[in-house]
């Protein structure tokens, strides 16, 4: 309906590697459903004036989500879009008559055109850009889909409205985009269809975009966040000026969740450093297999596999193409995916199926299957002792992962689980609008795979 297409909405193998982590609902799509759920309950709203939003954080596609009117006067009305029990967006509705607003100085009449494939514009190329952008439906379509919000703010306003998702997702900001908010007057509808568009201003310490909009009704300001794109790691290339040639030569180095971060650095030094390598995913494959061919370019032996946590974990190993002498387990769900509350059941016993349960399943699958002597890294995290907000279910399965690897080394002679609680490291899990100080992901890996490689 907006026309925006943005990975972050449509593509789940795309998504994780933002700082969602996963999926989430256009900004819009909520606002507007918020607009008509409030004229469906209260049909005797009407003659909006002003609109201010502001979105605090991503919906996941297919979760919860339930409206809160907060206050109702005679002036506005102010409610909140409830996600468990945190608020993932505000708004502040005024009354009144929408008035005729004066065109604004610095709009051009350059026609941007509509496509499938977002912009992928620089930040501080954003100064100059301003145009035009015609709207993707037409607004008798829009009424279809949400005549309570039509009935409210007219259909030409909501059409405007899911311009505005197009605007920031496809054109600017672009590809790497958050929504932030908006801060809208309600003008006379002019039936062009279409919306203008001028940025106003750029802060890249903040990677803040203001943006003005007229048209459809609407005149005010977009205010827009270039979020960070996903992480490169250390190429092989590099990896190789870290490592002597055959360093790590006769190993055979099986890469649970190799597809990116930590398990793609990880591949890359193993790699030159003269060992073979096989590189798993889950949903990645196409991230999977380009860490492969990469390797293989370079000169470096590696093969790609599927591993998903969630199936069985001892058919999955026999279709491996060789026997690993080592193992590097980092198999991961989303950790940056948001929920509000104290701790998450449902979080917890994810994180658990993870972390504790997926990684016993695989060691006693190399047990069945006789892999010898084998070596296991299980990383673990500095949050066990820190537990920052939020991040208490995934600070909790960790630590029992840790107990598990202390049972397995007592317990199961022929096993060797070597654990690290690893420092915040630049990965697409760890990325954030707010830098943060990191590690380097050579510093911390390199001296753990050569100990993986000693006689311990």
């Amino acid at each position: 309906m907006s026309g925006d297409f943005n990975p972050i909405h449509v593509d789940p193998v795309a998504a994780r590697r933002t700082y969602a982590g996963d999926t989430v609902v256009h900004g819009m799509h909520l606002l507007i459903w918020l607009l008509d759920s409030i004229k469906a309950q209260f049909p005797d709203i009407s003659h909006l004036c002003a609109l201010k939003v502001r979105f605090r954080e991503p919906v996941y596609v297919g979760q919860r989500v339930d409206v809160s009117v907060v206050e109702r006067s005679l002036d506005l009305i102010r409610a909140d879009i409830v996600a468990g029990s945190g608020r993932v967006l505000e708004l502040t509705a005024h009354f009144g008559r929408p008035r005729t607003v004066a065109a604004a100085v610095g709009f051009t009449a350059k026609q941007v055109p509509r496509g499938v494939a977002p912009r992928d514009l620089p930040l501080e190329a954003a100064a100059n850009e301003s145009g035009q952008i015609s709207f993707a439906l037409t607004c008798a379509a829009l009424s279809t889909a949400f005549p309570h919000a039509a009935s409210l703010l007219g259909a030409e306003r909501v059409a405007a409205l899911a311009c505005s998702s197009f605007l920031v997702g496809m054109v600017v900001p672009g590809l790497h985009s958050i929504y932030g908010s908006l801060d809208l007057s309600l003008a006379d509808a002019d039936g062009a269809a279409q919306l203008n568009f001028v940025v106003t201003s750029v802060d890249p310490r903040l990677r803040r975009v203001l943006l003005r909009i007229e048209g459809g009704g609407l005149s005010g300001t977009i205010m827009a966040f270039g979020r960070a794109p996903p992480v490169a790691q250390c190429s092989i290339d590099l990896a190789s000026s870290f490592v002597d040639p055959g360093e790590f030569g006769g190993s055979v180095a099986l890469i649970v969740g190799g597809s990116r971060g930590l398990g793609e650095v990880t591949a890359n030094l193993i790699a030159a450093g003269g060992g073979r390598v096989i590189v798993t995913y889950a949903t990645g494959a196409i991230d999977a297999r380009n860490v492969a061919a990469r390797i293989k370019a370079w000169g470096g032996q590696s093969a790609v596999s599927a591993y998903n946590v969630r199936r069985n974990a001892e058919q999955q190993c026999r279709e491996l193409p060789e026997t690993p002498t080592h193992i590097y387990y980092f198999a991961t769900p989303n950790i940056a995916r948001r929920f509000a509350g104290f701790c998450s059941r449902e979080r917890l016993e994810e994180f658990h199926k993870f972390y504790v349960h997926g990684f016993l399943e695989l060691l006693d699958a190399s047990q069945a299957l006789g892999w010898g002597g084998i070596r296991v890294f299980y990383p673990s995290t500095t949050f066990v002792r820190q537990r920052p907000p939020g991040m208490i279910e995934y600070a909790m399965a960790k630590a029992a992962g840790e107990l598990l690897c202390a049972e397995i080394n007592r317990l199961r002679p022929g096993m060797r689980v070597i654990t690290r609680r690893l420092p915040r490291i630049p990965t697409d899990q760890t990325v954030s609008l707010i830098l943060r100080k990191s590690e380097n992901a050579v510093a911390v890996m390199l001296p753990i795979v050569r100990m993986m490689q000693q006689n311990i």
